[in-house]
């Protein structure tokens, strides 16, 4: 076969491969997003057949509330088994529970909170309908220490001009309005919203009905008629349209339990016991240490230095707040990358700057025009850009592009036939970082594939950062919301 032919059939079956590596991202983010559906309605089901509240809170931290603070006259600071909360003055202060998407107060309208402590307080419950209206409680006396038990159906709530409130299905504040004397303090242990008639909340069976209408019928029949009624998902569609229908369902009413047809609610296994995590996070940094001290195959040393930080982002570790072990795994990993780089030899061709005055240094930023363009014609108007957030940006970019490129690069180079192969496991290697992210792994697959080229020509790793920077502010800027989902990744997609 001549070169011509053989360099247009390796072409072929780049482009092939990375056809398929499209498909592939698409089909993991899909069945990932199915799943994680799938638990967290078995979950809720699983709950509500054992007659516990629907939704419930139990802060240790000031970081367990709203904005991560009282708002008003009080403190709050950890104790044990619970959160401190001490009145500052004599003005009423409010403490919001976090909401991850909606709450039916309709039924599910009894407010319960555990706590310990003697004190005196006067309370209610202020709550906000899906329009964002404010309706407050009348204050009710209790003393903190004693269960408290609040059925809203029997508290008049009115409104900031003093007319009545209904209770929403899809509720989007709930917070706990608290006036006491000063210096008075008490531990908040729990608080939580159940059913009068536990029973009444529990899901029907499901069984998705052999006659299924389509996804819009089923949102537009969320009427509040039943409490948890089931909304069944295609099995072809995207992981950013299941979520998309999931929160349309939730906030239409706050109940409401979607799932994928071939993917039934199931109770989520046993959680790993954290002991576990710790000693296999105790076991791979070991290895690493074992590893850094002797040179090893390069293949084993790239499936080393990307364990962990897979098992952070891949491994769905990321989420309200990351698992330590596998950020224990990420930084060790890291530790290890830039200790085997440092001991390298041929491994460390490349350069920060490199020859900027040349054209190809600045092929990279070639990208940057590229998502503005994507943003005017597909995107919504340009949402500012904080200072602080781009330079942070810039630096999370080095550091993923020196992993990738300075790092991993010259090994897969060594390990592939061809330099155009090593390119594209690079590339790969940059999307998995975005699981499960479906149509941003797409988008970091094909911009990698680009940069990466570029890199292997200059071996200036600068300019792939600032145009990995760049383009990614740009495209959240624009983008969020209409092409994307967002641009969060491992378990914090699901949000």
């Amino acid at each position: 076969m001549s070169s011509g032919r053989l360099r247009i059939v390796r072409a072929a079956g780049l482009l092939a491969c990375t056809a398929v590596l499209l498909l592939a991202f698409r089909w993991l983010a899909a069945e990932l997003a199915a799943a994680h559906l799938a638990v967290e309605a078995g979950r809720v089901e699983q709950a509500l057949g054992r007659g516990q509240p629907r939704w419930e809170w139990a802060p240790r931290h000031p970081e367990d509330l709203v904005a991560g603070r009282i708002f008003g006259n009080g403190r709050a600071q950890p104790a044990a088994g619970g959160l401190a909360i001490t009145s500052t003055g004599m003005d009423p202060f409010e403490l919001g529970l976090p909401i991850a998407q909606r709450l039916d107060l309709v039924h599910w309208p009894v407010l319960t909170i555990a706590s310990d402590g003697h004190a005196a307080v006067e309370a209610g419950i202020v709550w906000a309908d899906s329009h964002g209206e404010a309706c407050l409680t009348p204050a009710v006396h209790w003393q903190a220490g004693a269960p408290l038990r609040i059925d809203l159906r029997e508290q008049p709530a009115v409104d900031a001009q003093g007319r009545g409130c209904s209770l929403p299905v899809a509720a989007t504040m709930l917070r706990l309005r608290i006036q006491a004397a000063t210096g008075t303090s008490w531990t908040l242990r729990q608080v939580a919203l159940g059913s009068p008639h536990p029973t009444d909340g529990q899901p029907s069976s499901a069984e998705p009905p052999a006659a299924r209408p389509a996804v819009e019928a089923q949102l537009a029949a969320l009427d509040g008629s039943i409490p948890s009624p089931w909304v069944w998902l295609p099995a072809d569609a995207s992981a950013e349209q299941l979520l998309a229908w999931r929160d349309e369902a939730v906030h239409r009413q706050a109940g409401a339990l979607a799932v994928r047809v071939d993917h039934p609610p199931h109770a989520p296994t046993d959680a790993i016991p954290r002991a576990l995590d710790w000693l296999a996070c105790g076991a791979y940094l070991g290895a690493l240490v074992y590893l850094a001290r002797r040179p090893r195959l390069e293949g084993l040393t790239l499936l080393a230095a990307f364990a962990g930080p897979l098992w952070l982002i891949a491994g769905l570790q990321w989420g309200e707040r990351a698992a330590w072990p596998a950020v224990w795994a990420f930084g060790g990993a890291l530790a290890f990358a830039g200790w085997t780089h440092r001991l390298d030899g041929d491994g460390r061709r490349w350069t920060w700057i490199g020859p900027w005055t040349s054209a190809g240094w600045w092929a990279p930023l070639l990208l940057v025009p590229v998502a503005i363009a994507v943003g005017l014609v597909w995107g919504h108007p340009f949402e500012p850009i904080k200072p602080g957030r781009a330079l942070v940006y810039v630096g999370w970019a080095m550091l993923q592009q020196w992993l990738l490129l300075g790092f991993a690069l010259p090994r897969l180079e060594r390990i592939m036939p061809a330099k155009p192969w090593a390119i594209l496991g690079v590339a790969v290697l940059f999307a998995l970082m975005h699981t499960p992210n479906g149509a941003l792994m797409q988008l970091c697959l094909l911009a990698e594939l680009f940069w990466a080229a570029c890199f292997s020509r200059t071996r200036s790793l600068l300019p792939v950062a600032l145009a990995h920077a760049a383009s990614a502010l740009i495209v959240g800027a624009t983008l969020i919301g209409q092409v994307l989902r967002s641009l969060e990744v491992s378990a914090r997609f699901f949000f």
